[in-house]
């Protein structure tokens, strides 16, 4: 009985002696992986360190929605089927001709093997670019898009919709554009301990995440290229029952994205707005519904053909939505009354307010804040007209997301933030 618990152990102690041998000389190699020699920043997912960390939350995941099996199959063989050498870390770039796509660049272990997961998965989606040289595309969706040789897989995340695959090509077919992660410049913190890390090249942006089996923990810093004002002042707000709180008092330039939301819901341009928007915007939304009336005219026909007039009022359960803009009158005159739902607009103090509510605020004071971007979501009571898959998901597993930063100089914030689930 002894000898055969010593055996045990020994084998046990071979096994673990194995995997730990396998888990170091995975992590060594992580600098060998390629990104482009003109990426603009990086952003890198720790695989082997997220799967150990969380090892026992998968195992002991309870109640979980029917097709969450088929998700684990899909990953399952992707990761041991597909013919795709995973690393220890997976590094995503872009560039700046590029600026919304992430691509990544992984190698091949058997082509045959990675050509048959795909034909089984995405039937639909792919097709031979080149027969002779084994160039295949794969389109996996509205913004993943693959294309892979014989020798290495080449992938694409965008951050809109795309079609277009001639940026995959042209990194494939120019490998001597490469480099290896450990010998890219000006990315000194891009191998990061932590499970997520997101690295720009000129030092503006570093955001850092650590995942646990109920939170996620997010540290970063921000560089600006425009001062913020010492005193921060924003709307006084009603905080209860919140779905969404959002402020910004940061400059629009150093948000490319809200830029871009601005420009599209205003019409305004990117000049325009730097002449009428004064670095304020806060959006809310409320976790009740409110009622609008929508009134529609119809003309019915009487004995005499003669044509009669009928009012038809309608009610519709819409988001209560908030949003505030400091005052300005070419702003006002650029703001939608309807976009998707009627937004009521008013002048209220020093602030320019859309809702969706008819109940009008005269008066709203400022209050100081020692926040000059934050962000809360609560998914839970996120509401039921916005009905995409994602946001389904989100809203079952009653996620939970906060940032807030915080200013260490004027042109630096520190950024905290924590996702519960």
């Amino acid at each position: 009985m002894k000898r055969i618990a010593i055996i045990i152990s020994s084998l046990l102690f071979l096994i673990c002696a194995l995997c730990w041998t396998v888990y170091m000389v995975r992590k060594n190699n992580i600098e060998k992986q390629y990104v482009s020699k003109e990426s603009t920043s990086v952003l890198s997912i720790a695989v082997d360190d997220l799967l150990l960390d969380n090892i026992s939350s998968m195992l002991s995941k309870g109640d979980q929605s029917p097709d969450v099996p088929s998700k684990k199959t899909w990953i399952k063989s992707l990761i041991l089927d597909a013919g795709i050498s995973i690393p220890a870390r997976i590094f995503l770039f872009n560039t700046a001709a590029n600026k919304n796509q992430f691509y990544g660049i992984l190698a091949i272990k058997n082509y045959e093997d990675c050509f048959s997961f795909f034909a089984n998965h995405y039937p639909k989606g792919i097709k031979f670019i080149n027969k002779e040289k084994g160039i295949v595309s794969v389109i996996i969706g509205k913004y993943i898009q693959i294309l892979f040789d014989r020798n290495h897989f080449i992938y694409k995340i965008a951050l809109d919709n795309s079609s277009e695959n001639a940026d995959l090509e042209s990194l494939l077919q120019h490998s001597h554009t490469w480099t290896q992660i450990g010998d890219l410049k000006g990315f000194e913190h891009v191998l990061s301990k932590k499970h997520i890390n997101y690295v720009q090249k000129d030092k503006s942006l570093k955001i850092e995440a650590s995942i646990g089996k109920n939170k996620t923990e997010i540290d970063g810093e921000w560089l600006l290229s425009h001062d913020i004002d010492q005193e921060l002042q924003i709307r006084a707000m009603d905080t209860t029952d919140q779905t969404l709180a959002f402020w910004s008092l940061v400059h629009l330039k150093d948000i490319p994205i809200l830029a871009h939301v601005m420009n599209k819901y205003t019409g305004l341009s990117e000049a325009q707005l730097a002449d009428n928007y004064s670095n304020y915007f806060d959006l809310q939304v409320k976790a009740n519904p409110i009622t609008q009336r929508d009134t529609s005219i119809t003309y019915e026909y009487d004995e005499d053909f003669n044509a009669v007039e009928a009012k038809k009022i309608q009610e519709l359960r819409v988001p209560h939505i908030i949003q505030a803009w400091k005052y300005n009158k070419s702003l006002e005159e650029s703001l939608p009354n309807n976009m998707f739902y009627q937004f009521h607009k008013m002048k209220a103090g020093q602030y320019l307010l859309q809702t969706t509510s008819d109940n009008l605020i005269n008066q709203i004071e400022s209050r100081p804040t020692l926040y000059p971007f934050y962000c809360f979501i609560d998914f839970e009571t996120w509401p039921e007209e916005w009905k995409l898959s994602i946001f389904k998901n989100l809203k079952d597993n009653k996620v939970q997301a906060t940032i807030m930063t915080t200013l260490q100089d004027q042109k630096k914030l520190s950024i905290k933030g924590q996702i519960n689930y």
